[in-house]
């Protein structure tokens, strides 16, 4: 049996963005009335139980937080949305058919309380009590009464209606391990009971805030249990700060048990427990802390995101520092950075995808008549040097010049459109070398792909990379970034120097050779299709990728198409711009990692220091979980 009462609102809500699909679980909050309705109906139509509701204001609306399971049980019903006198009739009629209920929140809702409950009708039920309602006295009377009795507090909610706290507690008389339970704690003492109990051998198993002389207060209940490793957080205000803490542990491989939305000052706050039975080891955990603060002390970072996968399954994501410091914005996995020349691997893929699809060919000529761009650049007569280049010396870097060695033409007058730019290189820089004699790292030669690709697409590049690249990973949020802090993108870090992050260059013109922003998760999505493993089906052959990772007899450093390339091989990129570094490696021994930050420090201007810091927290973890993050 499962019911609900449901009252209307569009008001906008968030949730859990983690992929539920595979999960036995699924989390969510900041729902309405109505959409708390939908999703319930969703999940319960689909085999899974509601094990935890929570429900409070957030503006003077009705909100509600919940968790849905797949696993058996009991039969059940749930109500939302209920006053006092309606819960006290749902009750009636639910205990009379030999239900009882197992938790019950109580929030504010106007000037009245509101009441959000789940029964169960379980066939040997312990002896129960259940009482809502109680202001802090009645509930302290009814503690002793009942624990007096040998009745274990198995449920508790605190919630304050007209500047009153009240609470609705559930009592069991029934066997269990030795536990605890202290109401009306400010945060501070919440805090300290927190770390006292964990000491002690205690693990919280419910918290639930409220307020009282609109300051938080916590009821809290902790058992001297075992159980797996666990990870609990309070005082997060909004839903936005939940979710990115969510996402936080979520990245780590915990999954939510508790969630509890209240109400301070009329403005939702969150405290959860959260849990992982394939945690990393504690001690693994705090080296790699150690290590990530060092190298953030050492280079003034004030930001860092990374993640990892292994065997082709994202294990693990970490965020570091301040998205924004002037705003107080802490990173999240959902920060997304500008990485700078890592978007070369990116464009070498879209190249090589073509070339698959026998819509290019690396022979192929870019420029004069009958080449793949034609004239359409410039009013000089092409050379004959600019008519040889392929597609596979622009790849290379091996196209004669217009590289770092004189000057890269692509970081001319920024304000100059994309064609006003190719123009005038054409007509006034010329190649110092025949194509395919020598390598010289040319941005201006990635920018050229990208019009190919536009070229033989029909596209934008950026267009084309999105539907037929990233798409075919899985990835949704990347996408070419803007040039100054009025036009940072959505959940987009700010930039810090040394240097003008956003003065000194056209990032949006940097497209195909260093203008995409990305979360390192999505790095590492891109990372796992092109990492010639077996592990997660690649969007290149083979063979593509074995043409895409071979280097030139004319590059003597290691470079191939796009990547830098060792005998191991390992194959990999950095990227550096005013304001971030970032790089990608794929590893020979199956490991897939990005990391990224939001400053370019003076002594790590390319990446080396902060490249070593990933191969230490690889070395730096002995323990590596099964789980699937993506």
């Amino acid at each position: 049996m499962k019911t609900s009462l449901s009252f209307l609102s569009s008001l906008f809500f968030l949730f859990i963005t983690v992929a539920v699909s595979a999960q036995p679980w699924v989390s969510r909050h900041n729902l309405t009335s109505a959409q708390y309705q939908t999703e319930f109906t969703s999940w319960t139509g689909k085999g899974y139980r509601l094990s935890q509701v929570s429900g409070y204001s957030d503006g003077g609306q009705d909100r509600y937080a919940a968790i849905f399971e797949k696993t058996s049980g009991p039969a059940w019903a749930a109500k939302h949305g209920l006053t006092g006198a309606q819960y006290q009739t749902e009750f009636n009629n639910f205990t009379k058919q030999g239900y009882r209920p197992i938790q019950v929140s109580g929030f504010p809702s106007g000037n009245q309380a509101k009441y959000a409950c789940i029964f169960i009708k379980d066939a040997n039920p312990p002896a129960w009590a259940s009482k809502h309602g109680m202001t802090a006295t009645q509930y302290q009377a009814e503690f002793n009464n009942w624990t007096g009795k040998g009745y274990r507090l198995i449920d508790i909610s605190g919630y304050t209606v007209g500047g009153t706290d009240f609470y609705a507690a559930i009592w069991e008389k029934s066997d269990g391990p030795a536990w605890v339970a202290k109401h009306n704690m400010s945060s501070a003492d919440y805090q300290t009971e927190f770390n006292e109990k964990s000491g002690q051998g205690y693990r919280l198993v419910k918290v639930s805030g409220y307020s009282s002389g609109n300051a938080a207060r916590f009821a809290a209940i902790w058992e001297k249990t075992g159980g797996p490793a666990m990870q609990a957080r309070h005082a997060l205000s909004g839903a936005q700060g939940y979710q990115d803490e969510f996402d936080r542990l979520y990245y780590q491989g915990y999954r939510p048990v508790w969630v509890n939305g209240y109400t301070v000052n009329n403005k939702d706050n969150y405290a959860g427990i959260w849990t992982s039975e394939d945690a990393f080891k504690s001690s693994d955990m705090s080296a790699v802390d150690a290590l990530v603060k060092k190298y953030m002390d050492d280079n003034d970072v004030p930001g860092l995101s990374f993640a990892i996968s292994r065997n082709g399954k994202l294990v693990l994501a970490k965020t570091y520092g301040m998205a924004d410091k002037e705003a107080g914005e802490r990173v999240a996995p959902r920060h997304r950075f500008r990485v700078a020349s890592v978007s070369k691997p990116i464009t070498s893929v879209a190249t090589m995808r073509l070339i698959q699809e026998n819509k290019l060919k690396l022979g192929d000529k870019v420029l004069g008549a009958g080449a793949l761009l034609g004239t359409t650049y410039g009013t000089k007569a092409y050379t004959n040097n600019m008519k040889n280049i392929t597609v596979e010396h622009l790849l290379t870097h091996t196209a004669g010049g217009w590289g770092n060695s004189s000057n890269d033409p692509m970081f001319q007058d920024k304000a100059w459109t994309m064609k006003k730019l190719i123009d005038n290189t054409f007509d006034n820089i010329s190649l110092t070398s025949a194509p395919g004699v020598k390598y010289d790292y040319s941005n201006f030669g990635y920018c050229l792909l990208g019009r190919v690709i536009e070229k033989k697409t029909a596209k934008t590049y950026e267009d084309y990379v999105k539907s037929d690249i990233l798409g075919k990973c899985g990835i949704s949020r990347m996408e070419i970034g803007g040039n100054t802090l009025a036009q940072r993108k959505s959940s987009e870090v700010k930039y810090y120097g040394p240097g003008d992050p956003y003065n000194s260059f056209n990032v949006t013109r940097m497209d195909a050779h260093g203008g995409w922003i990305a979360t390192p998760i999505d790095l590492v999505r891109f990372l796992v299709r092109v990492d010639r493993f077996n592990t997660v089906a690649d969007i290149l052959s083979t063979a593509s990728i074995d043409e895409m990772i071979e280097t030139t007899a004319a590059s003597d450093n290691g470079y191939a198409k796009g990547w830098s390339v060792n005998n191991t091989p390992n194959y990999w990129h950095n990227g550096a711009l005013s304001g971030t570094i970032a790089e990608m490696v794929r590893t020979n021994d199956g490991f897939c990692w990005s990391i990224l930050i939001n400053t370019r420090p003076e002594n790590d201007k390319f990446a080396g220091k902060l490249d070593k810091l990933m191969w230490d927290i690889r070395g730096a973890i002995t323990k590596w979980p099964a789980h699937d993050l993506f």
